[in-house]
């Protein structure tokens, strides 16, 4: 067993004492020894001086001098041992004031290292009892696991079986749905010829159907800007035939460019001598119109901004000289006044597709689009946000499964391979409202 650091203590403090008070015992029994001697010597010498007393007479003072200065140095000893012996016990006393604190903290220490093997014990005993409740969870977690992993299985089965099915019942109602819209566009298109009288406000100089794009004769002393749309009609056996839409994009003096955004029969194509119209734009007078109501997809003050840039102006309230009302919901106010001094109206899709280009096609939840090519019409984040927002992903490349394809400039590749898959591609002036 190790020996305790106080005993130690102990023992060295016993022994350096030990050590001075024998060396002060050396020390004075051979100065005692060597005062004998010298005693003896001093016989000798009395015995050979008191022959030379005579001589002698003149050394006591001499020698009185000396034995005072070794009583001296005596007395100096003894009380330096008389010291060193205090020093001593002052030094057993505060060795045993330190031993008696080290011995009462080892004694608390002992006590908590009792206590924490203690706790150790307990604390070995409660992770056993976890280690085992966690085994036995696990067990449990593997059966249900496995069990789910059946159930999984089937119902992936199942899911895939019902994913078929409604394939299958996707695919015939969009189908049907194609069908309807084309129904639709065909009614709607018949209703519009038969209700809205179509004004000749220039006409198509020359058409290069290879290209999409074709020349008018309106330009900048006409009042005609850039973005203006027109739809492109000829009269027919008495009737007035819509043929398709263009968009100026190139504005001269005389004469403007436009690309054709819209060919309603491959077999009936815009041609030199067609005529164009847009009720916004007139190339004597300035169009006013009024708007009144609440709006969808814009709010009123955006929709006179759009009819101010297509060259018409706005104005508040409705009078003889108002060519159009513009009617939202809750202007019933207005729409008889309107009827009644004779304005044209129109709703706020009718007005955007004359002052704004709109998408002729809806965003629905989980449609897939790709975005290709330089935006310079419209900015690329805004197109995204759009479509994000209607529910639309977004993807990088076109593949199976691409719903449609948005393109900018230079997109041709990206172009060829959508039309090889069959993928719908839409250019990016269909979201040229998007741009403001």
């Amino acid at each position: 067993m190790e020996t305790p650091g106080w005993l130690r203590g102990m023992i060295t403090l016993f022994a350096i004492a030990s050590a001075i008070t024998f060396g002060v015992y050396l020390w004075r029994h051979s100065e005692d020894a060597a005062l004998m001697e010298h005693y003896v010597r001093l016989r000798l010498e009395r015995q050979a001086l008191q022959n030379r007393v005579p001589e002698l007479e003149k050394v006591p003072p001499e020698a009185d001098r000396q034995i005072v200065d070794k009583r001296a140095k005596i007395q100096a000893m003894a009380d330096a041992e008389a010291q060193i012996i205090q020093d001593v016990d002052r030094l057993k006393g505060d060795a045993g004031v330190k031993v008696a604190a080290l011995t009462k903290a080892l004694q608390d220490e002992g006590q908590r290292y009792q206590q924490l093997l203690a706790d150790a014990s307990a604390r070995r005993n409660e992770l056993k009892q976890e280690e085992e409740r966690a085994l036995a969870l696990d067990r449990d977690f593997d059966e249900r696991r496995l069990k789910s992993r059946e159930q999984i299985e089937l119902l992936s089965r199942e899911l895939e079986g019902l994913k078929r099915e409604a394939r299958k019942a996707n695919t015939e109602r969009e189908r049907r749905i194609a069908e309807l819209n084309a129904r639709i566009q065909q009614l709607t298109q018949q209703r519009e010829l038969n209700s809205r009288e179509l004004r000749a406000d220039g006409q198509v100089l020359s058409s290069r159907a290879t290209d999409g794009y074709l020349v008018v004769d309106r330009g900048q002393q006409q009042n005609l800007r850039k973005g203006t749309r027109f739809t492109i009609f000829n009269r027919r056996g008495g009737r007035k035939v819509v043929k398709g839409a263009i968009e100026i994009v190139e504005v001269e003096a005389r004469m403007s460019i436009a690309r054709v955004t819209e060919e309603r029969d491959a077999n009936d194509p815009i041609v030199p001598g067609d005529y164009i119209h847009n009720p916004v734009y007139s190339p004597d007078q300035v169009k006013t119109f009024v708007i009144k109501g609440d709006f969808f997809r814009y709010s009123a003050e955006e929709l006179a901004r759009f009819i101010k840039e297509s060259g018409a102006k706005v104005e508040p309230e409705l009078t003889t000289n108002t060519d159009y009302l513009v009617a939202g919901e809750r202007s019933d106010a207005a729409l008889q006044q309107a009827t009644k001094l004779g304005v044209s109206i129109v709703s706020e899709d009718q007005l955007l597709e004359f002052v704004r280009y709109t998408p002729k096609f809806a965003v629905r939840d989980g449609m897939v689009f790709v975005l290709k090519g330089k935006f310079t019409k419209v900015g690329r984040g805004a197109i995204e946000d759009f479509i994000e927002k209607n529910g639309g992903k977004i993807e990088g490349s076109v593949r199976n499964g691409t719903h449609v394809l948005v393109v900018g400039e230079g997109a041709v590749d990206e172009i060829a391979t959508a039309r090889s898959l069959g993928v719908t591609v839409v250019d990016q002036s269909q979201f040229a409202n998007l741009a403001h």
